[in-house]
């Protein structure tokens, strides 16, 4: 294992990377920003100070850059606000690695892409139409005139399967468990992958000095409405709580991309058969919840 610092380890990609690096590494550096943590180092993105984090004295070779504001509603409305931190305050950071021949990690984001066609390479041009989007490819096109020392990993939706984290799948399942009614577009698909499998991947491209950029996800595609089903019927939940819509109909999603479905990159394909599937993270998900209650009523 490479040791390596995580720039936004208060995050959930971030807090699952640096669990994964202390393993080996019990020193490896994590920042915080908006959550400062217990064992996270505070550091403003937005003005980036290298010195600070101590990297060669502590002989880290690596920093994953896991920070940025992603909230795609706040981005187009501050859209300043987000582009000091998302482009700005990253660059400078990068080029601070750069100086002190750190290799550099960046997480971009399939909304880099318009979502007309799906199954993008990492070939693809970039075509963003959101304001986080623009962000995530303007850094994405500018760190190869900063260092040559970089890797770019583009990611879909991430999601996790323990209890009460927040993410995809479990947040759905609260949601159905609460007898809320949702809607769920059946047209908004994108390549969800599980964060233990984003993070075994990282390791593997660090490992290989994979160079330049890698679309890292599962290779198959979902929309929400396909996972939301799926869980219903896991959970035993009348699929009537689900009102199947398009994505642009729900307020705010007016301007979203469709499709942001990725085709993973080459070097990653030999993993996809030992990733996480939907389908097995929906059983995972819904036996969680269906103990916990049964948990609550023992007590």
């Amino acid at each position: 294992m490479i040791k390596t610092a995580v720039i936004g380890a208060s995050g959930y990609i971030g807090n699952n990377l640096l669990q994964k690096y202390r393993e080996t590494f019990p020193d490896c550096i994590g920042t915080g920003f908006s959550q400062v943590k217990h064992g996270l180092i505070p550091f403003d993105l937005r003005n980036p100070n290298c010195d600070s984090l101590n990297l060669e004295e502590t002989r880290h070779q690596t920093v994953i850059i896991a920070s940025a504001k992603p909230n795609i509603g706040w981005c187009e409305s501050y859209p300043k606000e987000s582009y000091e931190l998302n482009v700005s305050g990253t660059l400078k950071l990068i080029t601070q690695l750069a100086q002190r021949h750190i290799h550099v990690i960046f997480y971009s984001s399939d909304y880099v892409f318009d979502g007309k066609e799906g199954n993008y390479s990492d070939q693809a041009k970039p075509t963003p139409t959101t304001e986080y989007g623009r962000q995530k490819a303007e850094v994405e096109q500018e760190i190869s005139n900063i260092t040559d020392n970089y890797t770019i990993i583009r990611l879909s939706k991430i999601y996790g399967t323990a209890w009460k984290d927040n993410t995809l799948i479990d947040n759905l399942a609260a949601d159905l468990l609460q007898g809320k009614k949702l809607k769920v577009a059946t047209d908004q698909f994108f390549s969800p992958t599980h964060i233990d499998d984003v993070v075994a991947m990282t390791m593997y491209v660090q490992e290989q000095k994979i160079k330049g950029l890698v679309n890292l996800c599962h290779a198959t595609i979902y929309s929400r409405q396909q996972i939301a089903s799926k869980l219903a019927d896991a959970l035993k939940i009348s699929s009537s709580l689900l009102e199947s819509v398009s994505l642009h109909s729900i307020p705010g999603m007016e301007n979203r991309p469709l499709n942001t479905s990725l085709i993973c990159s080459p070097s990653l394909q030999k993993f996809q058969s030992a990733l996480w599937t939907i389908d097995e993270a929906i059983e995972y998900v819904a036996s969680n919840w269906n103990q916990k209650s049964l948990n609550s009523k023992a007590g």
